[in-house]
């Protein structure tokens, strides 16, 4: 697979291209977009300039040793994860996409654009069709497993799962580590269609490439969570500024005012408000590096970056992750959101305090 053969994603590819060629791919990168926005296509050629020994005018060769067996979906350090029907019974461990490798070579090299629908016809017998797909605990183990040995043939691995959002919950709970932080020249590429559903302490340890509508462009967003529209983005700006301000002149009547005014806010807002808040500070961090090549936000937010991104740095950007990872969480459990956020915003005191030491 090459960029050239990707249909109406000229931007995401460049973007994707660039990031390879400069060495400043992500080492976890969730490629979203509905199914038949070349996805899948996208993360294989990818993954192919990669492990390419000859690549040339932004395109793997296509001829090289790596090249001809990627195309093959056959190279050793390309792996390929995708959800199974589970065929094994009893005590055995649930089936892995390894199980069904001859099946997907042959839909995939029919169809790279493949749907879960037709892939799942292409797994299932009559008798099955009632059976749901999903990436088991066991695909877990066998991913740990695989990457843990030296590479075969190529400098890199790549690790391509499509379908994240098909995570059982105890897969992404033994996949956190290995994603977060993944082996030296080690690329998870994840291909979504609906990544909102994909667990949320994945969705914070990827960056995420944004597939437009067809007719349209792609866009690096990080890290990778729900993106707001215009109208959510400019409010949920608006109460970051204010948490960040009011924590760093411990203002605490207006840190008590601004709690109360997230209380309002439905549940499903407010998480999506603290997933935002984890994206700017990301983004400071990022900005405070001077790596402007690696910044991807609006006017608005960089006009307050500018000034705010010299409290975020390593004096403080994990500690406050945490604690915006954990009011996330608290949330989700239906905690109090006035409770949540007041003390939310009483450890912003300390940890911009020491950002600023």
């Amino acid at each position: 697979m090459q960029f050239k053969d990707i249909i109406g994603q000229d931007a995401a590819v460049a973007k994707l291209r660039a990031a390879i060629d400069r060495n400043k791919l992500p080492h976890a990168l969730l490629i979203t977009g509905p199914a038949g926005t070349a996805g899948l296509p996208l993360a294989h050629a990818a993954a192919q300039y990669i492990i390419c020994q000859h690549k040339h005018d932004g395109e793997p060769c296509g001829e090289c040793p790596e090249c001809i067996q990627a195309q093959k979906i056959g190279h050793p350090d390309l792996h390929w994860v995708y959800p199974v029907i589970n065929k094994n019974t009893g005590d055995k461990d649930p089936s892995i996409s390894d199980d069904y490798l001859p099946q997907w070579r042959e839909e995939y090299g029919k169809n790279p654009n493949l749907t879960l629908p037709q892939w799942v016809r292409a797994m299932t017998s009559a008798k099955e069709n009632n059976k749901q797909p999903q990436i088991f605990v066991s695909e877990a183990s066998a991913i740990i497993n695989t990457l843990s040995t030296k590479p075969y043939e190529s400098d890199y691995r790549v690790m391509i799962i499509w379908l994240p959002e098909l995570f059982s919950e105890k897969t992404a709970n033994k996949l956190l580590k290995i994603i977060e932080e993944p082996y030296e020249k080690t690329f998870f590429l994840l291909v979504s269609n609906e990544p909102d559903n994909i667990i949320g302490t994945i969705q914070s340890r990827v960056q995420r490439l944004q597939l437009a509508p067809i007719d349209g462009q792609g866009n690096f967003v990080q890290p990778g969570v729900k993106v707001p529209d215009e109208t959510d983005r400019e409010k949920f700006l608006d109460l970051f500024i204010r948490m960040m301000r009011l924590s760093y002149m411990r203002n605490l009547s207006g840190m008590r005012e601004w709690s109360l005014e997230m209380a309002k806010l439905k549940r499903e807002q407010a998480k999506n408000f603290l997933q935002y808040a984890q994206t700017m500070i990301r983004e400071n961090y990022i900005m405070n590096l001077r790596e402007p090549a690696l910044n991807y936000m609006k006017d608005d937010e960089k006009a307050f970056s500018e000034r705010f991104s010299p409290y975020v740095n390593m004096r403080n950007v994990e500690g406050i992750m945490h604690e915006l990872e954990l009011a996330e969480n608290d949330i989700g459990q239906n905690a109090s959101a006035k409770m949540v956020f007041f003390d939310l915003s009483l450890k912003l005191i300390m940890l911009l305090k020491a950002g600023n030491q």
